[in-house]
């Protein structure tokens, strides 16, 4: 997977980066993380822009994340449960995970979407009960943007910064993978720990 995107990117430039990315924000097969990085790779090896990534990876965001918001808030939620049991394979997604990410929205509202952004595979996850539940179109792409923003922003900058090497380049994009999964299992330990405090509480 990752040579077909550092190969497409090479090859096409901008024009892959806008597929790419507004891809990502609509299924979770295509990771941002190897297609900024690289991204800021080739801000030196071949001369393309900074600002100008840096505006067509929002922009190709903005038209994803709402082509999924509205697939989701226009199709009947159970339809959307049974194509994903059926067919999540292919998107590297199970029912039971978008169940999950629809309870966690529930729960955390409005801080999940923006927190959501900067976890790979959940930032995408994450508009799907966010459309299912009818959350005004505006504070979702507000704050999605927002959070993207600084993704799009931190990704093209970290692949220009490591751009002396793609080995590091790609060391670097699996030491942030593990830093997001160990703040992800201790979110979940807190999560779990208030809860327990909670019900300690009601039973005293």
């Amino acid at each position: 997977m990752e040579q077909l995107i550092t190969d497409f990117i090479s090859k096409w430039g901008y024009t892959a980066i806008f597929i790419l990315i507004l891809l990502e924000n609509v299924l979770p097969v295509v990771p941002s993380e190897i297609i900024l990085t690289f991204a800021g790779l080739m801000s030196v090896k071949s001369g393309l822009s900074i600002p100008i990534l840096f505006l067509i990876s929002t922009i190709a965001s903005f038209i994803g994340l709402l082509i999924l918001y509205y697939l989701c808030r226009l199709i009947n939620e159970e339809s959307i449960y049974r194509f994903v049991d059926k067919h999540g394979k292919w998107f590297k997604l199970k029912g039971k995970d978008v169940r999950r990410a629809n309870d966690w929205f529930k729960r955390y509202g409005a801080w999940a979407v923006l927190l959501c952004r900067f976890i790979p595979v959940l930032r995408v996850l994450i508009t799907i009960p966010v459309g299912i539940n009818k959350m005004n179109v505006v504070t979702f792409v507000v704050l999605s943007l927002l959070g993207t923003t600084i993704w799009n922003f931190a990704l093209i900058l970290l692949g220009r910064m490591l751009s002396g090497s793609f080995d590091a380049l790609m060391a670097g994009l699996h030491t942030y993978s593990y830093i997001m999964y160990v703040i992800i299992i201790l979110a979940v330990l807190y999560v779990l720990y208030r809860i327990f405090f909670k019900n300690r509480n009601r039973v005293k």
